[in-house]
């Protein structure tokens, strides 16, 4: 497949259940050539107003320095012996959490406080990055889901229109 713009959308529903059962969706239409995810944030607002966000894919600094900090302690203990493992390991942990603060390959962690703020208490929101999207197939799939509300997308507006169709939004 040539390389297509990654469009976001976003769907709301009422219990992070179903939420989670949409995402198994979007997997099965990516294994049937659907679509392609990209990217997949899980956002969820308590009815007190405190959200939690559950990343799928974002490198973050925790897992970059665990991973460099490994390497560069393996390969500093072979190069350059005890003190060589200590500084490799340091050298390795820090740059690996500065790599993962720097790069974001998902969905921005702009868009992400946006999203926290937009969710409504006691709703869950799904954020997909996807491409190749099969619009009549992902119309097919939200049917399944009464209750589900459209959140925001930057799909062309017609897609967008069909989403709010789907999910029954608005009439045809």
């Amino acid at each position: 497949m040539t390389d297509a713009p990654q469009k976001l959308l976003v769907i709301g529903f009422d219990d992070p259940l179903k939420a989670s059962e949409f995402m198994l969706t979007a997997l099965r239409m990516q294994k049937n050539g659907q679509l392609r995810l990209h990217d997949a944030v899980f956002i969820e607002r308590g009815e007190d107003g405190n959200s939690t966000v559950r990343e799928t894919q974002d490198f973050t600094p925790g897992r970059g320095a665990l991973g460099a900090g490994m390497w560069g302690l393996l390969l500093g203990t072979l190069l350059g012996g005890p003190i060589g493992g200590l500084v490799g390991g340091a050298a390795g942990a820090g740059s690996g959490a500065l790599l993962g603060k720097l790069i974001d390959t998902g969905i921005k962690d702009g868009k992400i406080a946006e999203l926290r703020e937009a969710v409504p208490p006691g709703r869950t929101a799904l954020a997909l990055l996807i491409s190749h999207l099969s619009l009549a197939d992902l119309q097919n799939e939200l049917t399944r889901f009464p209750g589900a509300r459209f959140v925001e997308s930057d799909l062309y507006d017609a897609a967008i229109h069909a989403v709010r169709v789907s999910l029954g939004e608005i009439e045809e």
